[in-house]
């Protein structure tokens, strides 16, 4: 357990990562987003976001919300994403995408606590389709033109519904029914649950072991056989 001065270091950290979003609200454009996320309570990590309608999350959602393809996301699941004590690291200038395929050109800092545990991350993302598409309205305009509207930011399910759709999206991946699955199966689903990042949610492990019919502990295995890092 912590003691109270790491604790109070870490609250005060989020702080300034808050701050700072806070004071790129006033240097971005409207189509960069800024976010920043509390590893430590994956299921609402995010504490801080400017300009939420790119993605479509808002204070609250959930680390598995987040774009696809995130790397930083990935430093975090990956299986060889063990880091320095305090460490910062920074992934910079990779495309990810939002949950209706639009690209995002990205950069996040991921920070890590004493013992190298991601605690946490100010990301970036910009959204390219909607920069290219101005500048190609601008090109083609004779005079300037009032820009449309930023879309409703899209309605985000609730944690359970994003857990649910990356169980049945893994489970269809192996094309036959869960009575039916092999060992090899039942395993390369967990790998795709692995890969968004499930099993950062705390009590996932059981419910994917029921899904599967199948011990927590099985899964647990699982996770061992294909290298991932248990958090």
């Amino acid at each position: 357990m912590k003691d109270q001065t790491a604790v109070q270091d870490e609250k005060a950290l989020l702080g300034v990562l808050q701050g700072v979003a806070k004071a790129l609200e006033c240097a971005v454009n409207q189509h960069t987003e800024v976010v920043v996320h509390n590893l430590r309570e994956p299921e609402s990590s995010i504490i801080e976001i400017v300009n939420g309608h790119v993605s479509g999350r808002s204070v609250g959602s959930a680390i598995i919300s987040g774009p696809a393809e995130d790397k930083a996301f990935d430093t975090l699941v990956a299986s060889k994403a063990a880091a320095h004590p305090n460490e910062v690291r920074v992934v910079s200038n990779y495309t990810s995408r939002t949950g209706d395929g639009r690209a995002l050109r990205s950069s996040s800092v991921v920070l890590f606590d004493e013992e190298g545990v991601p605690a946490a991350a100010l990301c970036l993302n910009v959204d390219m389709g909607a920069i290219e598409r101005i500048q190609r309205e601008v090109q083609a305009a004779l005079v300037p033109s009032v820009l449309p509207p930023l879309p409703a930011p899209r309605s985000e399910g609730n944690i359970e519904g994003l857990i649910e759709e990356i169980i049945v999206s893994a489970l269809e991946a192996a094309g036959a029914p869960v009575d039916r699955m092999s060992k090899t199966e039942k395993k390369a689903a967990v790998a795709i649950m692995h890969e968004r990042g499930l099993f950062v949610i705390r009590g996932s492990v059981e419910r994917v072991a029921a899904r599967l019919g199948v011990t927590k502990f099985t899964i647990y295995n699982y996770l061992d056989e294909i290298g991932a890092k248990r958090s």
